[in-house]
């Protein structure tokens, strides 16, 4: 049975951290990281181990098993069945400036060949293309590829997650703490665990995602309106917002 998930969001440095609780000995991680065993595989849960077990063929039975797939976040079925899956499952959610998220999710979509609009004109087109989405769990649908300024609604998901999960169960950081604050906030992680926090991990860039390829003027004081509430919002659960 996983022990725990880190659940988003989307390109807010998940592959680093799950990089570096691989390192501890007491951790193993899924490999490859993202296994997407609840979100594309059906909800069937009395096959859920078996289907991880792939996943987790070098683990020892005194690890703790972890994962890292970061759309179980923006789905609230997801979140409901992980819960029925493992009562007492802890959830590691990591958060960036939703504006950065959003421009930095487009940019990897064009980049996949999966978006052709311009990111003004995807961002307006955001909602229509979502509610038209029939089959949001297959693969390449809207909702996976195009959902650039609904993913940065966290407060939407945080809540619904709470729905599920009791607090002492979910930790949340930010991606500016990962990276400003590695030990402390490496450390912090170790500790919710329940395993050795003064292992050491070394801080290093595991994927580099560099800064927007452009500056996006016009995208980007559409998604300041869209997210001037949240930012109030976001801050009943993390202070870096």
């Amino acid at each position: 049975m996983i022990d725990f998930v880190i659940a988003g969001a989307q390109k807010s440095g998940t592959t680093a951290l799950a990089h570096f609780l691989n390192q501890h000995s007491e951790v193993a991680m899924s490999q490859p990281k993202e296994t997407h065993v609840f979100d594309t595989q059906g909800l069937d849960l009395e096959t859920i181990d078996s289907r991880y077990a792939p996943f987790f063929e070098d683990a020892t039975q005194t690890q703790l098993r972890g994962e890292a797939t970061p759309i179980y976040l923006f789905l609230p079925d997801v979140l409901k069945a992980l819960s029925e899956y493992n009562q007492s499952l802890k959830i590691i959610v990591l958060l960036r400036d939703p504006i950065d998220r959003a421009i930095s999710h487009y940019e990897m979509a064009r980049d996949r060949g999966e978006e052709l609009f311009p990111l003004w004109r995807a961002l307006l087109a955001e909602s229509r293309r979502l509610k038209s989405d029939q089959t949001p769990l297959s693969e390449g649908s809207a909702t996976r590829n195009h959902s650039y300024r609904s993913r940065g609604y966290y407060s939407r998901q945080l809540k619904c997650l709470y729905q599920y999960f009791n607090p002492e169960q979910v930790l949340i950081l930010s991606m500016s703490q990962l990276m400003a604050r590695h030990k402390k906030t490496v450390e912090s992680v170790f500790t919710f665990l329940g395993v050795d926090p003064s292992f050491q991990v070394r801080s290093e860039i595991v994927f580099s995602m560099g800064g927007p390829k452009k500056r996006y003027p016009v995208s980007r004081f559409i998604l300041k309106l869209c997210y001037l509430l949240e930012y109030d919002r976001m801050r009943r659960y993390i202070e870096a917002f």
